[in-house]
């Protein structure tokens, strides 16, 4: 019996199309286009809340795009 694979996702900008990111530097979100150096959730409610979040800050709020 196989293990249950871990859900994986990630955000994308609608307007851009780039993934966000967290800039561990500067801790600001940022766009990268590929989806293994973007942010990554575990949950899909937390995904969901953060997008949220984003939108409220940032007055778009992202797609939340599951991983396969």
């Amino acid at each position: 019996m196989r293990a249950p694979v871990a859900e994986r996702y990630v955000l994308r900008q609608n307007c851009t199309g780039s993934y966000l990111s967290l800039n561990h530097q500067t801790q600001s979100i940022e766009g990268v286009s590929s989806v293994e150096a973007a942010w990554s959730f575990h949950s899909h409610e937390g995904a969901v809340s953060h997008a949220l979040l984003i939108g409220q800050t940032h007055g778009e709020t992202p797609e939340v795009i599951k991983l396969a």
